[in-house]
């Protein structure tokens, strides 16, 4: 860790400001140019990882590419001995996930475009120059007080994906990469087949928490949460905030589809959405008032008889304005309500129908049948002494067979996906999935595989004919740290994980 006064290079620290997961952040003021900057600081344990220290050092390039107001902009990297550290711009203000657990109301609904509209101008620009963020959240989320005007900032381009990008990838098996609450199902199932609908899902979840100052998905455990996601299992947002306007409404449910196809295709037509389905300001109508002048019009005076006079022109009456027509304008059309996803019917898990085995003759029927003399036929001694060679052969198992016994057990009982026990196969096949993780007598397995079902074992896992995709891992140990993992099984090949769990003193299981 940095004390302040500490010297990194050009950077002098000024203290702590917050830090989490793999990082901390400091404030820290240039020698010689005296600006504030914000260093974010890979933790001093994980320096000497090869490969967590340029998966952070890709972070600061993947990010000093995408210059945009609304993206955090990585200004500097320092390498150090001991320290590896990315320098960006220092905020004013606080991430979206504190603005919201301090609001004591849902925002309105002007204000959730304000934020949203400036999140989605900046993804759309990511999402053009072929970076999929991955971990989109209300955390990684930072509104930026600039002259009395509110900024929003997108971070932590950390688990990004880079199409076409030169170097090392980023998605590696046994990983999992984003967080639970705010991933696609496509990014549960496998996170390297994600694409700009997969962030759009994450943003419609983020813009649902926005708009209701509520999470969307909550659950006991990650594998809960993720199993409501891939049923799309949520309440709808109008139940949590009555108030909620129909345009937002139809905005969320459309980005959080279930089916990517069914999603908005980007962000540039999502922000669209958000504008064209706000409810129109109508003006009030412009009344002009008639004016009636009254005119008075003289009775004309008998001529005098000396004098003979023409008679005045009598004047001709004045006209009040003929008032003016006023067109009503149309009234706004009513914006379209998509219907709510409906959730998958749930997954019937029936355990298999297990075969009778034949029931042995009793002791007195075989006793009477070994005392029946034979009936003199020659083939009938021919087929005695025949089964009796092998029977010398190849043992009893032999004769199990030919008179339909069962054949002894080759392994121990195993619970498969659906719930029934079996056994292990001692044949080798080529399409197999076992797991082991040490200790291994004391570990809970909790497993999810590709289609969503979720169960648990005690001990290491073998299945002979697993489910192709990926499959969620969570080991669970007294006195060890809950860790998860994926592994990825591929028709044809066998699959394997092994690992161990981190004891709560911080050493690994023997």
């Amino acid at each position: 860790m940095l004390s302040p006064g500490n010297v990194v290079e050009r950077y002098e620290v000024e203290r702590e400001l917050g830090g989490g997961g793999m990082a901390r952040v400091y404030k820290v003021r240039h020698v010689a140019l005296g600006s504030v900057h914000a260093l974010k600081v890979l933790d001093p344990e994980l320096v000497g990882n090869a490969e967590l220290r340029a998966r952070f050092l890709d972070e600061g390039r993947i990010q000093a590419r995408l210059r945009h107001p609304n993206i955090l902009v990585i200004t500097d990297v320092v390498v150090a001995p001991g320290v590896a550290g990315l320098v960006m711009d220092y905020l004013e203000g606080e991430s979206l996930d504190k603005y919201l657990a301090s609001a004591r109301r849902p925002p309105d609904a002007d204000e959730v475009r304000d934020i949203f509209q400036q999140v989605l101008a900046a993804m759309g620009f990511a999402h053009e120059h072929g970076v999929i963020h991955r971990d989109l959240k209300p955390s990684n989320i930072f509104l930026e007080q600039v002259h009395g005007r509110r900024v929003v900032r997108v971070l932590d381009f950390g688990i990004a994906k880079v199409s076409g990008a030169e170097g090392r990838p980023v998605t590696r098996t046994g990983s999992r990469m984003g967080t639970p609450q705010y991933m696609s199902p496509e990014q549960i199932r496998a996170a390297e087949d994600v694409t700009v609908r997969s962030d759009i899902f994450s943003l419609g979840i983020t813009l649902y928490e926005l708009a209701t100052a509520q999470p969307c998905f909550q659950g006991e455990s990650d594998f809960s949460i993720m199993e409501k996601i891939v049923r799309a299992e949520f309440v709808p947002p109008d139940v949590v905030h009555p108030g909620l306007e129909p345009g937002l409404r139809a905005a969320i449910l459309r980005a959080m589809a279930l089916e990517p196809e069914r999603r908005f295709a980007s962000c540039q037509e999502f922000s669209a959405a958000l504008v064209e389905q706000a409810p129109a300001r109508t003006a009030t109508p412009l009344r002009v008032p008639v004016t009636r002048i009254p005119v008075t019009v003289a009775p004309a005076q008998p001529p005098e008889p000396p004098a003979v006079q023409k008679p005045e022109p009598r004047p001709e009456p004045v006209q009040a304005p003929a008032p003016r027509a006023v067109e009503a304008r149309p009234a706004p059309a009513a914006p379209a309500r998509l219907a709510e996803p409906k959730p998958s019917a749930p997954i019937e898990k029936k355990a298999p129908k297990l075969a009778k085995k034949p029931v042995p003759p009793s002791p007195e029927k075989a006793e009477e049948a070994e005392a029946a003399p034979p009936r003199g036929r020659p083939w009938r001694w021919a087929l005695l002494f025949a089964l009796a060679g092998l029977v010398a052969l190849f043992g009893s198992g032999l004769i199990g067979m030919l008179f339909g016994g069962s054949a002894p057990k080759g392994g121990a009982p195993v619970t498969r996906p659906g719930g029934s026990p079996g056994t292990r196969s001692s044949a080798a096949r080529d399409e197999s999935l076992s797991i082991e993780v040490r200790p291994a007598n004391l570990t809970t397995l909790e497993l999810m595989d590709p289609q969503g079902r979720q169960f648990t074992v005690t001990g290491p896992y073998v299945d002979r004919k697993p489910t192709p995709g990926v499959w969620h891992v969570m080991g669970r140990a007294p006195g060890y740290e809950d860790e998860r993992w994926t592994v990825e099984v591929t028709p044809g090949k066998p699959a394997s994980l092994r690992v161990s769990l981190t004891h709560r003193g911080g050493r690994k299981s023997p």
